[in-house]
């Protein structure tokens, strides 16, 4: 049994799975134990992955297997006494979604072992892969915008104008090209008034009413008849006889069906950081909330700019970058004691 994006299980869903596997079935957990946890209780991926920390830590019995294979010896630490799962971790560090030596990746790993002095150099540096603006987003009006607000219009406007032609297939690219992500669902640094901004931002593009050709889509629950999952984006563009009809790409094959028949969907011009694991963008905009939302964490700026491969801007004061960096998520499940014998998280 393999499970990816195994860091949005919930504590509950795991003790589900695993007492419904069989003893001797093989359980692969794939995910990122940096990223966000799970919207309901729990931390399972951080809590297995434990004090498994920087360096490489396996059992003797792992580590004899790994020497096997490459033919040398394995540069690791042991895990602790009674760990339960030390032989069972391997931990992947070559990432391919955007350059190891970007930009992006410099900041992803300062923020990751929770460097706030690195991840400001390395946002406020000339490096074309990261921007930022650094002000309030709940305080500040279109003018001192301006940077984000063109990013945001150019890259919705490439996908009205396809999507006005029933190019289909562009509109979806163009809507990949770029996402603005936010912590927070209301409020003014949520995603509902972000929504609403690009949307007048654009004018006349987004047409007068709810549905326009250019809206994108994103499906909050599984529609089996469709064939549409909860998370799968779309976009609205224009079919036979002008009348629009919703774009989907799910397995890479482009499905339209009628609005009428979409039973639940919501414009995503902006989403949840949440709602963001396990995709990716070309660029992103992360808009950061203010330094005492509880919101802000190291797991949710880590999500958030590992969402892109080719560019970053973040939008929010330096207050809040560096609570973002020094706050890990806490969360006492209990797992991380039982496996480790010590908290993990």
């Amino acid at each position: 049994m393999i499970v990816d994006e195994t860091s949005m299980v919930s504590l509950s869903l795991m003790a589900r799975l695993v007492e419904a596997v069989r003893p001797a079935a093989r359980l692969v957990l794939v995910g990122d134990p940096h990223q966000l946890a799970s919207v309901e209780a729990g931390a399972v991926l951080g809590d297995m992955v434990g004090p498994v920390g920087q360096p490489l830590v396996v059992g003797d019995r792992a580590r004899a297997a790994l020497s096997d294979v490459t033919g040398g010896e394995v540069p690791a630490e042991a895990p602790p006494p009674g760990s339960a799962v030390g032989d069972g971790i391997v931990v992947l560090r070559r990432v391919h979604r955007y350059e190891a030596d970007s930009a992006i990746a410099a900041l992803a790993a300062a923020i990751q072992r929770g460097d706030a002095d690195a991840a400001v150099a390395v946002a406020a540096g000339d490096a074309p892969e990261v921007a930022w603006t650094a002000l309030d987003a709940g305080e500040a009006d279109d003018a001192a915008l301006a940077p984000a607000r063109t990013e945001l219009v150019e890259a919705a406007s490439r996908g009205a104008r396809a999507a006005r032609a029933g190019d289909a297939a562009t509109a979806l690219e163009a809507l990949a090209a770029r996402r603005l992500l936010c912590a927070h669902r209301r409020g003014p640094y949520g995603v509902e008034a972000w929504n609403v901004a690009v949307e007048r931002w654009l004018g006349p593009a987004a047409g007068p009413g709810e549905w326009y050709a250019g809206r994108p889509l994103l499906v909050t629950a599984n529609d089996y008849a469709l064939g549409l999952s909860n998370g799968d984006t779309g976009v609205a563009v224009a079919g036979a006889d002008d009348r629009l009809v919703a774009a989907f790409a799910p397995g890479g094959r482009v499905l339209t069906v009628s609005p009428a028949r979409l039973a639940a969907v919501e414009t995503t011009h902006a989403m949840t950081v949440h709602k963001s694991q396990g995709s990716q963008f070309a660029a992103v905009t992360i808009v950061l909330p203010d330094p005492t939302s509880r919101l802000l964490t190291r797991e949710l700026l880590y999500t958030a700019v590992t969402r892109a491969t080719r560019r970053v801007r973040l939008v929010g004061t330096e207050a809040a970058v560096r609570r973002a960096v020094t706050a890990p998520i806490a969360r006492a499940s209990g797992l991380g004691e039982q496996l480790w014998g010590v908290r993990a998280r």
